[in-house]
C-alpha cells in the first residue's frame, strides 16, 4: 500500500532538527542534575524521535548495538511470570526506557558541529553539579576535604557520572585537529570535574578513572602509557602505605591499605557477592526477577549485625541472580558489544587523512568511558543506576553516531542507517 504523501508544510519542517538537536543537548546537561529532569527530558526527545520517523519518515539511526539491546531486554521480559516478586519487576522494567538515549543521541550527533554543541553541553552539566558540590562542602564544613563529594544523589552516583566525563573530556586532550581554544575550554572544565571525582572518594570511580586513562593511552600514545602505569602503581602505593601521614583526616581511613583489604565496605561486598551466587545456585535459569534482594539477604549471607542492601553491588553478580546465568551472559553481551564498534570505529578514524577531530575525541573518550564504566561496575549495580545509565548510554550513542561523511561510515557496517 503505498504511504499516504505529507504536505509540504510538513516535510520542510527545518526546525524540527534543531528542536531535537536542543533537547539532546540539554538532556546530556540535566543528566548530571537531576534524574527527574533529565527522564522527562528523554521522554519528550524520545517523542520527537518517533514524530521524525513516523511523521516525517526520517530513517532511524543504528548504532550497532540494536541486537544486544533488544535480547537483554526480551529476556528480562520473558522471565517476568517467574519473577519472585512480579509486581516489582514489572515496575522496574522501566529502566530500559533509558535505553532511548541510545538513539535520540544518535540521531542527531552526524557533523562535527553539533559534536561539538554536545560537547559544550554535557561539560557544562558536569562543571555546575561539580562546582555546586564542592562550594557545598566548603560552606558546610569549613573545608573542601571535610566530607565526601555527594552532589549528585550519592558518593557513588556522582563519582560515576563525573568520571565517565573526566575521560571523555581527557579524549579531546589526546586527539589531534583541535584548536586551543577548545583545548583550553575542555582543559579548564575538566579542572573541577576531576577535583569532584577525587573528592567523592569512590573506589571504583578512581578505579575506572586510571583504567579508562590507561585505554586511551594505549589506543592515542602508547610511548605515554608505560610512564603513566608506573606514576599510577607508584601513586597508589605511596597514598595506601603513607597516606595516613599527610592526608586529611576525612581520607586517611578509606585510603589505608588495611580498610582497602579488610574494611566494613569491602567486607560487606565480598560477603553480598558469596550470598549472591548462593542466590544464583538456587535460581539458575530464570534467576529471582528484578526485585530488591534486602529481604532475600538474611537467607543467604550476612549476620545479625549486616545491613542489607537493595542490589548486590556488583552488576554481574545482579544480573545473574535477577535474570538467571543467560540474563548475565545477555547482560555481558550487551556491556561488551560497545567496545568493538568503538574500536572499529577508532581504527577506521585513524587510517583517515581527515578524520573529524570531534568526532575522534568522542570515540577515543568514549573508549575510555566505556572502560571505566566497565571496571566500576565490579563494586557498584551501575547497571541499575538510571542516573549512569543515563550518561553512559548517552556518550555511546554520540560516539556512534553515523557521520554525515560517508567514508566515515562504510567501513562500520553497524552504524548503517535503515530506511
Amino acid at each position: 500500500m503505498p504511504e499516504t504523501p505529507q504536505s509540504p508544510a510538513i516535510r520542510s519542517l527545518p526546525s524540527v532538527e534543531k528542536v531535537h538537536l536542543g533537547l539532546a543537548g540539554l538532556l546530556l546537561t540535566v543528566g548530571f542534575v537531576s534524574i527527574a529532569v533529565s527522564q522527562i527530558t528523554l521522554g519528550i526527545t524520545l517523542a520527537l524521535l518517533l514524530f521524525r520517523r513516523l511523521v516525517l519518515k526520517h530513517p532511524l539511526p543504528r548504532t550497532g548495538l540494536e541486537t544486544s539491546a533488544a535480547l537483554i531486554a526480551l529476556w528480562a521480559l520473558i522471565t517476568l511470570p517467574f519473577s519472585t516478586d512480579m509486581g516489582t519487576s514489572v515496575l522496574f522494567y522501566r529502566r530500559f526506557y533509558i535505553f532511548a538515549a541510545l538513539w535520540v543521541l544518535a540521531m542527531v550527533a552526524t557533523t562535527e558541529r553539533r559534536r561539538m554543541f554536545l560537547l559544550a553541553c554535557a561539560l557544562a552539566g558536569a562543571v555546575a553539579i561539580s562546582l555546586f558540590g564542592e562550594i557545598k562542602l566548603v560552606t558546610q564544613t569549613g573545608t573542601l576535604f571535610g566530607a565526601r563529594f555527594s552532589a549528585m544523589s550519592n558518593p557513588m552516583t556522582s563519582g560515576s557520572l563525573l568520571m565517565m566525563m573526566v575521560l571523555l573530556g581527557a579524549g579531546f586532550l589526546l586527539t589531534g585537529g583541535h584548536t586551543r581554544r577548545v583545548r583550553l575550554m575542555v582543559g579548564a572544565a575538566l579542572v573541577p570535574i576531576l577535583l569532584a571525582v577525587i573528592l567523592t572518594m569512590t573506589r571504583s570511580a578512581l578505579l575506572g578513572l586510571l583504567g579508562g586513562l590507561g585505554l586511551m593511552l594505549m589506543l592515542s600514545h602508547r610511548r605515554w602509557f608505560l610512564a603513566f602505569a608506573v606514576a599510577a602503581v607508584v601513586g597508589l602505593t605511596v597514598l595506601l602505605t603513607l597516606g595516613h601521614t599527610f592526608l586529611p583526616a576525612a581520607y586517611q581511613r578509606r585510603l589505608s591499605l588495611d580498610y582497602q583489604l579488610s574494611g566494613g565496605n569491602t567486607n560487606v561486598r565480598l560477603e553480598m557477592w558469596r550470598g549472591g551466587w548462593e542466590m544464583v545456585k538456587a535460581r539458575p535459569l530464570t534467576g529471582w526477577g528484578d526485585r530488591s534482594l534486602d529481604t532475600l539477604g538474611p537467607d543467604y549471607y550476612g549476620d545479625e549485625e549486616t545491613v542489607y542492601h537493595g542490589h548486590l553491588h556488583n552488576n554481574f553478580v545482579q544480573m545473574a541472580v535477577i535474570w538467571g546465568v543467560p540474563g548475565l551472559v545477555l547482560g555481558l553481551f550487551f556491556l561488551v558489544t560497545p567496545l568493538v564498534l568503538l574500536l572499529r570505529r577508532w581504527r577506521s578514524l585513524r587510517a583517515c587523512a581527515t578524520a573529524p577531530p570531534v568526532l575522534s575525541g568522542w570515540v577515543l573518550g568514549g573508549c575510555g568511558m566505556w572502560l571505566g564504566f566497565f571496571l566500576a561496575g565490579f563494586t557498584e549495580w551501575y547497571f541499575g543506576d538510571a542516573e549512569s545509565m543515563l550518561i553512559y548510554l548517552a556518550i555511546l550513542g554520540t560516539a556512534l553516531g553515523k557521520d554525515a561523511s560517508p567514508s566515515l561510515n562504510d567501513p562500520i557496517e553497524s552504524n548503517a542507517e535503515v530506511s
